[in-house]
């Protein structure tokens, strides 16, 4: 069975057409599925208006690709006019640094920047946790029973147990001097995770990988004599 180049040529951008398509619908980032998305219709656009020779067809691919460039141009005119306090870009770069730009600034406005005295209690052991915080600056003491067990150093996340999983802390945590600190409403936080499932998953990401470093640096006293 012989095939010519022209038959190959169609088959290939046909399929191209809903590759590209299938494949924009796996991604995670609405950069990249836009940005397939945009390639699929041109694609299409070419097999339609080459091969097919169908009016209705290549309307329809022009329309979903301009669709799909409006909506790329909006996210990068959004990344574009997002602007960041030293205090924000801190917190973005540390903790959250695969979200755009205008997706880390809604993920802020869930929440707001405080300076805190000695002696703040942030969360309370047996209590459900209000806010999600993050340490800027200063230190904290952590008590199980009112049993001085370990410290958070700044850069840190606390109250990501009780967060993640709906349960009430399973320690108290006092500020040793004074602190500076971002706290992310707990209801306001879970609101947007529900909408956007690209802050969801990196949120859920960045609890998972502080709490991994919290159990780790919890065992290098255990394991340091083996």
């Amino acid at each position: 069975m012989h095939f010519d180049s022209a038959f190959i040529n169609r088959l290939l951008v046909g399929n191209i057409e809903y590759i590209l398509l299938v494949i924009s619908m796996m991604m995670t980032s609405m950069v990249w599925l836009r940005g397939l998305a945009i390639a699929s219709g041109i694609a299409g656009f070419i097999y339609s208006a080459w091969w097919l020779h169908d009016p209705v067809g290549v309307f329809w691919e022009i329309t979903f690709t301009l669709v799909n460039i409006v909506q790329l141009a909006l996210i990068k005119y959004r990344n574009f006019a997002t602007r960041f306090s030293a205090d924000d870009r801190d917190f973005y770069d540390r903790v959250f640094p695969h979200l755009e730009p205008h997706q880390m600034r809604r993920l802020l406005k869930t929440g707001h920047w405080l300076t805190a005295p000695a002696g703040t209690t942030l969360t309370q052991q047996g209590m459900l946790v209000s806010h999600l915080y993050y340490l800027h600056s200063g230190n904290l003491e952590v008590r199980v029973n009112d049993v001085p067990v370990g410290t958070c150093d700044p850069k840190s996340l606390i109250g990501e147990i009780s967060i993640a999983s709906g349960q009430p802390a399973t320690a108290t945590v006092v500020a040793r001097d004074e602190i500076h600190y971002l706290a992310l409403e707990r209801a306001a936080l879970h609101k947007l995770m529900k909408a956007d499932a690209e802050i969801a998953h990196a949120v859920e990401r960045s609890l998972r990988r502080n709490l991994e470093t919290v159990l780790i640096q919890r065992t290098k006293p255990a394991t340091s004599g083996v």
